[in-house]
């Protein structure tokens, strides 16, 4: 390995190190709350190094979000895309969602958490635009899913956004009830019932 490419690996590694304590930062004090100082402390640098890599709090928590969301998009775009049956494509959209909120609960509890109007206040406008749009981006491939299945006489016909709403909020439901539920050493019944709701959506979806 060359110097240059070395040197780079460290950079990464430095900025996914700042990024990781931020995310726990921000979900343990809220962003606000949070100070650079305490992401730094808890990464072990300076606060030095991650103004070196990041102008101000609301940058890095802008490029954590921005990164993962966009992350996001893409996967559900390629399954949507993929996928020629809607009701598998709407199963395994709701999978991928998830998978990134087993793997990102952090990233997934500060982005549901926090209403639109408190993005617009806690970034600049267009910051906070582009974060509005990537999300609305994520509930647009359950639209287009939808509308797909009306099309093809699949599902009986309704609203499509109203049906990606209604998805998108029963999953945000289940998640959140069986969470307040779970114990140590006790059964986790998260994707279990969520499995199921969305069988029972889609059951009353289908055209008969």
């Amino acid at each position: 390995m060359g110097i240059t490419e070395r040197k780079e690996r460290e950079k990464q590694a430095r900025i996914n190190l700042i990024k990781k304590s931020a995310r726990i930062m921000f979900q343990k004090k809220g962003f606000e709350a949070a100070k650079m100082e305490e992401i730094a402390e808890h990464a072990e640098i300076s606060k030095a190094t991650i103004y070196k890599y990041f102008k101000s709090k609301d940058d890095l928590f802008y490029e954590m979000m921005q990164e993962h969301l966009t992350k996001l998009y893409k996967d559900l775009v390629e399954i949507r895309t993929r996928q020629k049956d809607p009701e598998k494509t709407i199963k395994l959209i709701i999978e991928e969602t998830y998978n990134f909120y087993r793997k990102y609960s952090d990233i997934y509890h500060l982005v549901t958490g926090l209403k639109s109007s408190e993005i617009k206040k806690l970034l600049p406008a267009d910051k906070a635009g582009n974060l509005k749009v990537i999300m609305a981006s994520n509930l647009k491939q359950l639209e287009l899913t939808l509308k797909d299945g009306i099309e093809k006489r699949i599902f009986r016909r309704i609203e499509p956004m109203v049906g990606a709403v209604i998805l998108w909020n029963m999953f945000m439901g289940i998640v959140k009830y069986q969470e307040n539920r779970l114990d140590v050493g006790k059964k986790d019944y998260r994707k279990s019932t969520l499995d199921a709701g969305v069988d029972l959506l889609l059951w009353g979806l289908k055209k008969r």
